[in-house]
């Protein structure tokens, strides 16, 4: 009851001391120690705000409810009774797309896409390619995470993935046409639908996103083969490499390419719906259900159905994705202030609204590959609202993606797209720089799958990280050596997006980056 009653509170987070996420000043913290809480907040409104503390015991929750309710505006919502409890809040991630805009419209020349994959601190994370195959056999099967065996398919396109090391599938990452793809855990009212249980066959979200992006040549078509394989083999499965651990969540995706985007979200074992971004347009998820009404494309055939049945849906007013199997609360929509977008979602959304307001008054033109790139890095990187944030032994940013995909990026040819990639390839985004990935220069890893180093680089941040950071390890003059050296090769790697530039003189292949930059941080322990 006091975990639904504070995600409630839309006015307030509520976060577990084991993750100890960063909170803006005027949002609350919960910190829960064994047999008892303490609540730590403050009022949203006033414009000094008090920090108010009290430790109750669970039979004194009532007495915390009061003293929350003076500070809450509006009033709680009663949540009907035929919706189940909501699960707990899925962990942070944020994925964000300006799709590139038609001639003569406002947009950048390019699409441009970024996402920070949070996971647990202590999984490793790292950057695998992997190359393109034309010969797999007929009756070939792929095994998947907790050796899940479907079907595999003729031939596979070449991918950059972005991953926790131990398991087969991606948090992000881009294939060799252009095609890039981000996922997200969601909850909704259905996720009851789910198990961890091998046997039960689920796909992890995060393998779905590598076998679209292997077998999608456009992003409609990565969408497609998601949404083909999520129905026919669900999804599900345990998502922590902690084999005790049986956290598990639906998913949402983000997929583009240089013509347009998708988003993807998805209910249960194998119930979605989906979202088209025009040309011109942009559009980021936060880890909730976020398609509405007046923008959905298409849907699973029985989700109206169970949502009627279940009475989240009256069947007269539109059907609604978010407030149906988001909150059950498709027939009263117009006045749930819940369903209002807020917390890191507004804030992504702020961030590609402030790019759509600078081109418009002039401050950025659409072809300045290098600035576009750098606000998305800016978005990426903000601590304030929660899109980055660094934590030893909970959750934190482990990797970050940034991706430019001109309209020349080659759609069913066999040439190799002009897209431009970016990854930290680090456990800490906010000060690891971006180091450029382009699929023609992909063979310098050997010609087979490879890490290129990234597995080491990603350990070798962790350990700083666990020793306090750059200043807890270093000297003054080494620190700012590092990070001088840092921000200068992500400006060059940054600027050799831009056609005709001399920066290409410079190795700025994304080997050489990952290796200088653990030459840079030295190879012994801070």
């Amino acid at each position: 009851e006091l975990d639904l009653f504070m995600r409630s509170v839309s006015s307030f987070w509520v976060i577990s001391a084991a993750t100890a996420a960063r909170t803006n000043r005027r949002q609350a913290l919960l910190a829960v120690i064994p047999n008892k809480a303490t609540f730590a907040f403050q009022s949203s409104l006033s414009k000094s705000p008090q920090i108010h503390r009290t430790t109750v015991s669970p039979s004194g929750i009532t007495v915390v409810q009061s003293m929350m309710n003076q500070f809450t505006n509006p009033p709680l919502p009663t949540i009907k009774k035929s919706a189940p409890p909501l699960p707990p809040p899925p962990r942070s991630c944020d994925t964000f797309v300006y799709v590139s805009a038609d001639k003569g419209a406002k947009g950048p020349s390019a699409t441009l896409f970024g996402k920070n994959s949070d996971r647990p601190s202590e999984e490793a994370h790292e950057v695998v390619y992997i190359p393109p195959s034309t010969q797999h056999p007929p009756g070939s099967i792929v095994c998947c995470t907790h050796g899940i065996e479907i079907p595999q398919v003729s031939s596979t396109l070449g991918v950059i993935l972005s991953r926790p090391a131990w398991l087969w599938g991606c948090e992000m990452g881009a294939n060799e046409h252009g095609v890039v793809g981000g996922n997200e855990a969601v909850s909704t009212l259905l996720s009851s639908e789910l198990d961890t249980d091998v046997a039960a066959g689920g796909l992890l979200g995060m393998d779905l996103l590598r076998l679209a992006l292997e077998r999608g040549h456009t992003a409609r078509e990565a969408m497609e083969v998601c949404i083909d394989l999520l129905e026919t083999y669900g999804q599900g499965g345990r998502c922590s490499e902690d084999p005790n651990d049986n956290w598990t969540y639906e998913n949402g995706f983000l997929f583009a390419d240089a013509s347009e985007a998708f988003v993807l979200e998805t209910a249960g074992r194998c119930h979605w719906a989906s979202e088209r971004v025009a040309p011109g347009t942009y559009r980021n998820i936060s880890n909730g259900i976020s398609i509405r009404a007046e923008s959905m494309e298409s849907c699973s055939s029985k989700i109206r159905q169970i949502c009627r049945d279940r009475g989240w849906w009256d069947d007269r007013t539109p059907f609604d994705w978010k407030a149906c199997v988001g909150y059950g609360v498709g027939a009263t929509l117009a006045s749930d202030y819940r369903l209002e977008i807020r917390g890191r979602e507004k804030a992504g959304a702020d961030h590609l609204r402030k790019m759509s307001d600078q081109l418009s008054c002039g401050d950025m033109h659409s072809d300045d590959a290098p600035v576009w790139v750098r606000c998305m890095s800016d978005a990426l990187r903000d601590e304030d609202s929660g899109i980055c944030f660094r934590d030893s032994y909970g959750f934190c940013s482990t990797g970050s993606q940034i991706s430019w995909i001109p309209p020349n990026s080659s759609k069913n040819s066999s040439d190799l797209c002009d897209a431009t990639h970016f990854f930290t390839a680090a456990s800490d985004p906010l000060v690891a720089s971006y180091k450029r990935f382009v699929f023609k220069n992909a063979e310098e890893g050997g010609g087979g799958m490879t890490n290129y180093g990234t597995l080491e680089l990603w350990h070798r941040w962790r350990e700083i990280a666990l020793q306090g950071g750059l200043k807890r390890c270093y000297s003054r003059d080494d620190k700012d050596k590092i990070k001088k050296v840092m921000q200068e090769a992500e400006v060059q790697a940054f600027s050799a997006i831009t056609s005709g530039s001399d920066i290409h003189q410079i190795d700025l292949s994304f080997k050489s980056a990952v290796e200088q930059e653990l030459a840079l941080l030295g190879t012994k322990k801070p």
